[in-house]
């Protein structure tokens, strides 16, 4: 076949073309690189809150020589500079799109760093409260509890540590025997020194894992049995605390709206069963839901999506549901700047950015709160240890008390016991998840004020 021939002229254009090319695209690129620098240092376009991280973003850092010389000026202009970058959530959702596309974590798996720990039975301290017969009872109660649909042709996940099946989170639990120890050891010493003073309770609150999941899905997935693990912390309790079961009291109730699907923490209902398993261990007689007035407060995505960005959640979020208490009460609390604000026991969150509204709670999570019941002439008092699983359920407690005072031990710097001795508190009420109480961390803070 005979090869084609150019005209010169046209050979000569061509040849000048590339030439031009090959000369403007270097300076094609250092335009765009330039534009896009521009375009990114513009202020205005720039957030200051993350809605899927529930953070403030880093903020542009002020100038000192210190930081200067040290290198820490230029750094902290990095971290502000990548952290609220124009349109970032917007990227990062398409990246976690694209992740899901991809095929990314589908099959159930555990996390790979996490190894769960087998829950040891306690060979020491005070023996099992219940006899034979209670025991008996308390597996008729299992064998009748509600079963859940089954989850097994969902889309299964794992993303960001957390387990996504469908449009639900589920957050891995592991056990850790020394932490498991130095919180029944906190509580002990608390009982102990209130012997005369208070009634001590210890809640331990399952998470969704254990109670939302059908059961042909939770059998294969690595985490730990949390029922066993809040029974090693009940058994190691010698000092007169009492424990409140809240593992069988929400898995009589796994099918209704107890625990959200796009966050870790439980919904007001599950709050209001916790409650009432709280006053049947307490003696107390609960105010019934009935007499609360339902509200829903709108679209909630919380942690499980803002850890994953998942799709199905945020294709169909979490209804913020609260139940506003009959009667009458005051509140106000610390936050860690040391200021004090007078708020609502349930506050309306309508209007908050979708993923704030568990914040609605309780005035949410600060050092100290101190609740009064208007609705009360006199009455006891109560003093619950908490984080922010306790949030959801302090506006059911305050029906029964005259004064509610609420420590968040992840920022109270004081001492619980000295506090309680000194308000002659009656009953003191420790509310942690199966999470919090294996992470070393938060209980060494809640030790350092155990005094």
């Amino acid at each position: 076949m005979k090869k084609k021939k150019y005209p010169k002229q046209f050979i000569i254009r061509v040849k000048k073309y590339i030439k031009l090319s090959k000369s403007l695209l270097p300076g094609l690129f250092f335009l765009c690189l330039t534009l896009g620098m521009l375009f990114s240092l513009i202020i205005p376009l720039r957030p200051t809150y993350s809605d899927v991280e529930k953070r403030e973003l880093a903020k542009f850092p002020e100038f000192s020589f210190t930081a200067l010389v040290s290198g820490s000026y230029f750094k902290d202009i990095d971290t502000w500079f990548a952290d609220t970058f124009p349109f970032r959530e917007g990227l990062i959702t398409v990246n976690s799109k694209l992740s899901e596309l991809r095929g990314v974590g589908d099959r159930i798996y555990g996390l790979n760093d996490m190894a769960v720990q087998t829950v040891p039975e306690v060979t020491s301290g005070k023996e099992p409260e219940n006899t034979g017969e209670e025991e008996t009872s308390a597996t008729t109660e299992k064998q009748t509890e509600p079963t859940v649909p089954d989850q097994i042709n969902d889309v299964t996940q794992t993303l960001g540590g957390v387990l996504v099946i469908g449009d639900s989170g589920y957050e891995y639990c592991s056990f850790h025997q020394n932490v498991a120890d130095k919180y029944a050891g906190i509580i002990n010493k608390t009982a102990k020194e209130l012997k005369e003073i208070s009634s001590v309770y210890c809640m331990v609150v399952p998470t969704s894992m254990d109670i939302t999941i059908s059961d042909n899905v939770r059998k294969g997935i690595n985490s730990c049995d949390q029922s066993e693990v809040a029974k090693y912390i009940y058994d190691s309790l010698n000092t007169g605390a009492k424990t409140v079961d809240l593992y069988t009291q929400l898995r009589m109730h796994r099918d209704e709206y107890v625990y959200f699907r796009t966050d870790h923490h439980w919904t007001a209902l599950g709050a209001y069963y916790a409650y009432e398993k709280f006053c049947e261990t307490a003696g107390y007689k609960p105010i019934t839901l009935d007499k609360y007035k339902k509200v829903s407060y709108g679209d909630f995505l919380g942690s499980f999506y803002g850890d994953t960005n998942n799709s199905a959640m945020r294709k169909n979020p979490d209804d913020l549901i609260a139940y506003l208490p009959p009667y009458k009460s005051s509140l106000t609390f610390t936050n860690p700047e040391g200021k004090s604000f007078n708020w609502d026991l349930v506050h309306d969150v309508s209007n908050y950015p979708i993923s704030q509204k568990y914040n609605s709670f309780a005035g949410s999570d600060n050092p100290f709160t101190v609740i009064e019941n208007l609705s009360k002439e006199k009455g006891k008092t109560c003093l619950v240890i908490k984080e922010s699983f306790g949030n959801a359920m302090i506006p059911f407690l305050v029906g029964k008390y005259k004064k509610v005072y609420v420590i968040d031990y992840r920022y109270y710097k004081k001492g619980i016991i000295a506090f309680a001795k000194q308000n002659k508190i009656n009953d003191v009420l420790f509310i942690n998840n199966a999470s919090a109480v294996r992470s070393d961390t938060l209980i060494e803070r809640m030790r350092l004020i155990a005094n």
